[in-house]
Parts: structure tokens; C-alpha cells; sequence
């Protein structure tokens, strides 16, 4: 029997609406449970909305740029996005002897409580604004136009638009060498050195989105977990055969490593109250896509300096150690571990960091990398700085997140040991940032830039005191 072409199309819409409404029915019995994994329906990635509010969900491309993929307003029924992944894929496939990180779609959102950003990572998103500080307002600051809520003291956003609220004002790709780890000796503090520097990235290593966003004198920063790397494995040991005494009065060694890194900056609809005029809040976001440095690499440090045991040298993204920093500053807003550490004693252990993996971001679990300079320049000659001097502040607050998560098969993760002679009483210098997570927790993510220093130099803290001055490296550190 032939079946007429009208009632074909009517018999197909039926399966297929039969086919949703089952997928539904399990998705939605399943919501509480896929959090952390996907759902997709034919080629189109579903994701339920817990919150209110509007919505614009965008995607990175291979070529730098972003784009937009759906916007709409938060509702009971789940939205279908088709995510072009393919064009990563097939990016990525030239090329299999890096670590490589799909990105996850982001999505921006404004509602009655605010303003926000999350990482499309699984097929549960809840929307939870960001949660800012409070200041006491001006006298002369001007109320909120209807329709719109204060974000911190300065700006409000609409909490119902119709189009138009939310764009992409610069997006940048850039591959170059940043300091992953360091370690500085001011005037000859130490002696009979011995330390090692391992870090191991393979397939259980997790990129994250790092978020900054400037509120006029308010800045918050925020991490969304985002996919893992996969590829070939970076297994690198720095360390000392024997013992070193640094005879330079600043003597520093930095471990640098080439990645490609996106960074986006996102611009919302708001109104200042503090000049009654309409504008954009920049958003800046970054995320590593790829470490190039890849390998298996054994680097002893002596008294004449590095060298190579392991792993050639000069390949075009072989890891690097210099004398100079390979970043753009550390960031502003960081804590400032400060251990103080006696002449008296003998030899003692003055850093033992190791990771550990776990299912979330954890301070044990994760690891911060400043930015390159390159970023910083692209986006400056494209008078981007110029035009939204809040995005230079996010820059100067935001870094590289890594994580080190469980998975079957693999593992991941550092060491940091240091032991010495204090030849006089010092300090042991460290950082922490602080990123806060989906659930409004503060998690300290250390970065592995370690100074010993008796605080008679620029920009490093007198032992006894704790008083530090402005730094060498321009981060104006006052602590």
C-alpha cells in the first residue's frame, strides 16, 4: 500500500513528536543526575535552565572568532542548541601530538538578580548570578530606569530584554610561552639548594573558563569547569642532581611552557548611574585550548644552570627555562602566602606542594597561570583598552585554570619541593587566587611562582615585619 505524501508528512511528524516527548520524559527524569554529562537529540545538545532570566549561549570558533548560537528566555521546556564542533574536530585532528581542550559553549544571562556567566558542561545549567560586594552609594548617584536591577553600586542591567543587550566586543587567539612555575632567590638567602619542579599534564587535566568582570571599582572573578584535554601527555621534572648556592644577587629560574589560549570579551547593555548614560559592562573570560609542549623532558639544574637530560631542547614548543618571567603580571587580588623562616636550624623543607586529583576544583586539585603579555597586546591594538578601560582591569585580574580530575587510566597533576640552608632570617613568598565556583564557594587555586627573600629588594617583604612594597614586577602588592 502506498501511503499519499500528506499523510507520510503527518505519520512522520507524530514518530518524531513521540520521539521527543519520550526523550523528555527520561531527560527530565534524569535532570538531578546529568549535571556533569550530555544529552543529545538528533545532533542538537539539550540543556535545562534552572533560574530565570534571558539567555545568550555562545561558541568559540578555530578561526578566533565567536558565535552566537541561540539567545532566548529561561522557561519550563529544555533548549536545543546544535554546537558546530566539527570545525574543532577537524582543527585538532591535524595536529595529534599536542594536549588540545574542546571549549565548552558559555552562556551570559541577565535576570532580577543580576548578571552572570556559565560554562554549558553537562545538560543542567544552573544560573546564579554574580555574587558582588556591597559598597555604599554616592549621594549623586542616579536610580535605576525601570525595567532595569543594580549590579553592584555603579550599574544596572535589564532583567527582561527584548534583543540587543549582549555581544561579543573582541575575541583573541594566542599562542606563546608563559611561566608555569618559578623560583626566585634574593640576595643569596639561601644555600646548599635542592628542589624539584614536576608537572604532568595528560588526558585528566581540565581546562577551565577563568571570568572577570569590572563593576567600577569591583572586581569579581570566577571559574567554570570546561572539558578535557586530549592528546599526547606532558611529563616534565626540573630539578637538582645535587645542591646549588646562588652566587647572583637576584638568581631566578622560570619553566615555560607554549599554549594557545582564547580570550573573549563579552559586552552587556547597562545604564551608569554615575554618568546617566547608556552603556557596556565588559565581560572577559579565558580558556587554554591547547598545550603545545608536549613530551617526556628531564631538565637538571646545577651550578653552571640548566640542562637537558631528557627531551630535545630547541623543538619548536620544547619547554624553555629563563631567567625572566614569561607572563603579563601576576594578578591583582591574589593572596599572599608568607612562610618566615629562621637562620637558625640548619637544613629545612621551605616548600612541599603536591596535587591531588579530585572530582571538583579544589585548591589541591587545580593550578593558576598568569596570562601572556600577547593577549594583552592584541587586544590593545585593536583599541579595545582604549575603549573599555574595565576590560585592562579584568585582564589584570583573571589567569589560566587547570584542573586535575579523576578518570579511569589517568592521572595528572605537580610537585613543588624546595629545601635550603637559610643563610639569613627570610621569607617564603607564594600566591593564591581566589576563583569562586557554581556554588558560590571560594576555592584558593595555587600559582607555582615561589620567592625566597630577606626583603631588602623592590617588591618583596621584610621577614620580621610582614611589610611588603611596591613590587618588581609592577603588581603593587601592599600587604
Amino acid at each position: 500500500m502506498v501511503i499519499p505524501v500528506k499523510k507520510l508528512k503527518i505519520l512522520s511528524l507524530v514518530l518524531v513528536l513521540l520521539f521527543f516527548g519520550s526523550t523528555l520524559a527520561i531527560a527530565t527524569t534524569n535532570w538531578t543526575t546529568s549535571e556533569n554529562y550530555e544529552m543529545e537529540v538528533f545532533g542538537y545538545n539539550v540543556y535545562k535552565f534552572q533560574g530565570s532570566g534571558h539567555y545568550a549561549i555562545f561558541y568559540p570558533l578555530p578561526n578566533g572568532t565567536v558565535r552566537l548560537l541561540k539567545m532566548g528566555k529561561v522557561g519550563a521546556l529544555p533548549v536545543f542548541v546544535k554546537i558546530p564542533r566539527g570545525a574543532w574536530l577537524k582543527e585538532y585532528s591535524k595536529n595529534p601530538m599536542v594536549l588540545k581542550a574542546l571549549p565548552t559553549p558559555v552562556v551570559v544571562f541577565v535576570n532580577d538578580k543580576g548578571i552572570g556567566v556559565e560554562s554549558l558542561h553537562g545538560s543542567r545549567i544552573t544560573l546564579k548570578p554574580f555574587q558582588i560586594p556591597t559598597r555604599p552609594e554616592p549621594l549623586s548617584i542616579k536610580p535605576c530606569p525601570g525595567g532595569y536591577v543594580p549590579v553592584g553600586s555603579r550599574y544596572c542591567v535589564p532583567k527582561d530584554p527584548t534583543s540587543n543587550w549582549v555581544d561579543v566586543i573582541a575575541s583573541k587567539t594566542v599562542t606563546e610561552p608563559i611561566s608555569f612555575l618559578s623560583l626566585e632567590i634574593d640576595n643569596k638567602v639561601l644555600g646548599d639548594v635542592v628542589f624539584t619542579m614536576w608537572l604532568f599534564l595528560s588526558e585528566s587535566t581540565y581546562s577551565y573558563w577563568t571570568v572577570g568582570i569590572d563593576l567600577g571599582g569591583i572586581e569579581v572573578r570566577s571559574a567554570k569547569v570546561g572539558e578535557n584535554f586530549e592528546g599526547k601527555s606532558l611529563d616534565i621534572e626540573y630539578s637538582t642532581p645535587g645542591t646549588i648556592t646562588p652566587n647572583n644577587p637576584t638568581w631566578s629560574r622560570y619553566l615555560n611552557l607554549y599554549v594557545k589560549y582564547q580570550v573573549v570579551v563579552f559586552g552587556v547593555l547597562a545604564y551608569d548611574r554615575y554618568t546617566g548614560k547608556f552603556t557596556k559592562i565588559p565581560i572577559t573570560a579565558t580558556y587554554p585550548l591547547e598545550i603545545l609542549s608536549t613530551g617526556k623532558y628531564t631538565i637538571h639544574e646545577t651550578q653552571n644552570g640548566p640542562t637537558y637530560v631528557e627531551g630535545n631542547p630547541n623543538g619548536l614548543f620544547s619547554p624553555q627555562i629563563t631567567s625572566q618571567p614569561q607572563y603579563y603580571r601576576i594578578p591583582t587580588q591574589v593572596d599572599l602566602e608568607r612562610k618566615y623562616v629562621s637562620a637558625e636550624g640548619g637544613r629545612r623543607t621551605l616548600v612541599d606542594k603536591r596535587s591531588v586529583s579530585y572530582s571538583e576544583l579544589s585548591s589541591s586539585s587545580s593550578i593558576s597561570i598568569p596570562i601572556g603579555p600577547l593577549a594583552v597586546n592584541e587586544l590593545e591594538s585593536i583599541g579595545v583598552l582604549s575603549k573599555y578601560p574595565g576590560v585592562l582591569r579584568e585582564l589584570e585580574i583573571v589567569s589560566l585554570t587547570l584542573g586535575f580530575h579523576k578518570m579511569s587510566g589517568e592521572i595528572s597533576g605537580f610537585h613543588y619541593f624546595l629545601s635550603a640552608i637559610p643563610q639569613r632570617d627570610c621569607s617564603v613568598l607564594s600566591y593564591k587566587i581566589t576563583l569562586r565556583t557554581q556554588d558560590y564557594q571560594h576555592v584558593g587555586v595555587p600559582m607555582l611562582l615561589v620567592t625566597v627573600t630577606d626583603g631588602n629588594s623592590g617588591g618583596l617583604c621584610n621577614p620580621q615585619t610582614g611589610v611588603c612594597i611596591s613590587s618588581h614586577d609592577g603588581n603593587g602588592i601592599d600587604r
